[in-house]
């Protein structure tokens, strides 16, 4: 046993049930837990055992006369922890159905609802049985008892699945998974830090493979009574508190669904506090908690330079105004005021635009009039022998020029062009090359700088500068959007490769701006180093699952010039399907659209936590004067500013703007064969291989809009559907 001292812990379920209780009876139960981390043992708390119950460690305590709470509470030792708060009978239910123990390979603290979990296995190895019956023909056929399935997990012994998180009494409910059906209702139930194992497995990975990628590894010794050392195991953490600070508890008290900001998933916690030897990159997808982990990261990295003394501070950035406005406000969440003074969030474009301007350089931002003046004078000198129209010269500059950074006409002739449908020889390319010269001639004499080469003359004046980094370590979210001159000026920020320099997460699968990039042509090594997320705790399997069915059959990068499959990560929520309906006409739709949103009004008063997005600005504005016509409170989220979360409007946005936000229920409508993709876009492209990668982005920015629902999605259209809707 360890060394005997006083114990409290509250448990993530806790905070959830104290998130739903009314408002009156938070108070008292935060009184209660007040004084029973005073005194658990006091002779005023009458402990009583659960009638029932499948565990005798887990007792109710009276908090008032409606409210009580459980408790696993040791007959002998000096840790308790608080497991769950609600009313009287609500709270009797829930105790009779759980364990709490410590499990013996993996030492982490564990609650399980055994008989939710078998059941859950249940109702899918049974409707896996009657759909294999049902597709037998109709020629003599074994008998039912024959007709099943190989365990998933069959070639794994009952040490390695514990290893992995799978507690002991839930061993018979996981050896019973035989399909992804099963699987997907059973982590329902599970521990959450055993769900990454699990579908590793499922997917086909060697189980020694799965054990060393998620880097488990058996304690030398487990006292399985000692509940105070499985608490401090990255796998109790995510999912207990352990008291040690009265502000904590308050502030946990007092927002109580922002769990977020104390419990992490053991695969979350590894990546935030380790000391890697040098830049790595997270994938994961929608809901998985990229940017909670990038936020976490960013924290750890200030308090060790506080902890050190060291100098230098942490660079956030992130791909947009709004998600680095969003970033800021919710680091003041979880950083005190003095590792809030070791991070600066920003978007990246406008920090280069504030540190050229401080080196004396003349820069003005870009707008249409100016662009297209400077491209008009330039095309004088395009060559009409070769018969390329403006157009082309524009997304050749874009997609070639700026993308790989030419300065040169030597340069461009050795860049590749992957992806540009028009092939080019090296004489022609020889031939383009005057025009380009001329509108970085004319774009200079107005003080004009694209983004791309505004960040290769600063990561140039850094380079020559030859000081110190400018910072101790950078963050990057989103980083599936950001380009090869970003990523160049990151590495120039904080030197030459050292440990902890880069922390890098992102999604390409969401990828709605810039290309694919290879983060070791940008000085970037992640060998050894990449990780990913596979847990989605913010989307439902049915919604996850659809939006997944948006992209299938392509192909995504890794970052780093592999792939990264979307098969492998898995939601632990279920809910309903998304919604999809088509109307005759756009009248038909509107009037569908106006009614389903009165009657959730109707059901839940408020309609702040649900958004119409639609695919362009005007769109938008076509929606808010239908639906303020109609007597619905509107608030569009706009570009340039972050949400208000008092305000109780139902939320406006196009499918850009929804980018990194959440919201319960989201509508999709307008989802019409013009709409998605947009077809005014897809003409404007010269070629079938910039349509089609054009098209793939527009898979991508469905994909995203359908992934911010936590509930529901309502899908739709009128005459000709969105030839995306079919692929899901």
């Amino acid at each position: 046993m360890s060394e005997s001292r006083l114990t409290v812990a509250l448990s993530n379920d806790f905070f959830k049930a104290f998130g739903r209780l009314p408002e009156k009876s938070r108070g008292k139960v935060a009184t209660f837990i007040s004084k029973f981390r005073a005194n658990p043992r006091s002779p005023g708390l009458n402990y009583e055992r659960i009638e029932g119950g499948k565990d005798p460690f887990i007792r109710s305590i009276r908090v008032d006369q409606d409210i009580r709470c459980i408790v696993r509470a040791p007959d002998e030792g000096d840790t308790y922890v608080l497991l769950w708060i609600d009313k009287h009978d609500d709270a009797y239910q829930w105790a009779r159905r759980r364990t709490c123990h410590v499990n013996r390979v993996s030492g982490a603290l564990q609650v399980v609802d055994v008989e939710a979990a078998e059941l859950a296995v249940g109702d899918a190895i049974a409707a896996a049985v009657s759909e294999a019956l049902a597709n037998q023909p109709p020629v003599p056929q074994p008998a039912p008892a024959q007709t099943q399935v190989g365990s998933l997990f069959a070639h794994c012994s009952d040490d390695q699945l514990m290893l992995l998180g799978v507690p002991e009494a839930l061993l018979p409910a996981v050896r019973a998974v035989s399909s992804e059906e099963a699987l997907s209702r059973l982590i329902e139930w599970v521990p959450q830090d055993c769900v990454d194992g699990l579908i590793l497995l499922a997917d086909g990975k060697p189980i020694e493979v799965v054990i060393e990628e998620l880097e488990r590894q058996r304690p030398a010794a487990i006292d399985p009574t000692d509940v105070a050392a499985a608490l401090e195991t990255p796998e109790s953490k995510a999912e207990f508190l352990v008291i040690t600070d009265d502000d904590v508890l308050e502030a946990m008290l007092s927002a109580p669904l922002e769990r977020w900001r104390v419990f992490l998933h053991p695969s979350q916690r590894r990546l935030v506090e380790r000391q890697w030897s040098g830049a790595v990159r997270v994938l994961g997808g929608a809901g998985t908690g990229k940017t909670v982990v990038a936020m976490h990261r960013a924290r750890w990295l200030a308090k060790e330079l506080i902890k050190a003394d060291a100098p230098g501070r942490v660079l956030f950035t992130t791909f947009t105004r709004n998600l680095a406005t969003d970033i800021r406000a919710n680091l003041t969440k979880i950083c005190s005021p003095e590792e809030l003074q070791r991070i600066e969030v920003i978007h990246l474009d406008g920090w280069v635009m504030t540190f050229l301007k401080a080196q004396g350089l003349q820069v003005r931002v870009f707008n249409d009039e100016a662009r297209d003046s400077c491209w008009s004078l330039a095309m004088d000198v395009a060559d009409t022998s070769l018969g390329l129209d403006e157009r082309f010269y524009r997304e050749e500059w874009k997609d070639v020029v700026l993308a790989q950074g030419c300065r040169s006409r030597d340069e461009y002739l050795m860049a590749r062009r992957v992806g540009r449908g028009t092939r080019l020889s090296r004489p022609q390319r020889a031939q383009i090359w005057p025009v380009f010269d001329a509108v970085r001639a004319e774009f200079r004499q107005r003080g004009l700088w694209e983004p791309e080469e505004a960040k290769q003359i600063a990561a140039d004046l850094i380079h020559k500068s030859a000081g110190s980094p400018l910072f101790a370590a950078v963050v990057v979210d989103e980083a599936q959007d950001l380009d090869v001159a970003s990523f160049s000026l990151l590495r120039a920020l904080v030197g030459e490769p050292r440990a902890n320099d880069l922390f890098i997460v992102g999604d390409p699968h969401q990828r709605i701006y810039g290309k694919p990039v290879v983060l070791s042509r940008c000085g970037i090594d992640i060998r050894g180093r990449a990780r990913k997320l596979r847990i989605n705790y913010r989307t439902t399997e049915e919604t996850r699952a659809w939006a997944t069915a948006v992209l299938h059959g392509l192909d995504f990068d890794d970052l780093d010039g592999g792939s990264d499959p979307a098969s492998d990560y898995r939601s632990l929520l279920h809910g309903d399907h998304p919604l999809v309906q088509g109307f005759e006409d756009p009248a038909e739709e509107q009037r569908f659209l106006v009614s389903t949103l009165r009657q959730l009004r109707d059901e839940q008063q408020s309609l702040a936590s649900t958004c119409v997005a639609a695919r362009t600005n005007k769109a938008v504005e076509k929606l808010e004067a239908l639906l303020k016509g109609e007597g619905f409170a509107t608030r569009v989220i706009n570009a340039e500013e972050s949400d208000d979360p008092s305000d109780p409007a139902l939320r406006l946005a196009t499918m850009h703007r929804v980018k990194g936000l959440e919201f319960d229920q989201v509508f999709l409508p307008g989802l019409d064969a013009s709409q998605m993709p947009l077809q005014v876009e897809v003409n404007k492209r010269p070629d079938a291989l910039s349509r089609e990668l054009f098209e793939q982005q527009e898979r991508s920015l469905l994909h995203v809009a359908a992934t911010r629902a936590k509930k529901r999605v309502v899908v739709s259209y009128s005459g000709k559907a969105s030839p995306f809707l079919g692929r899901s």
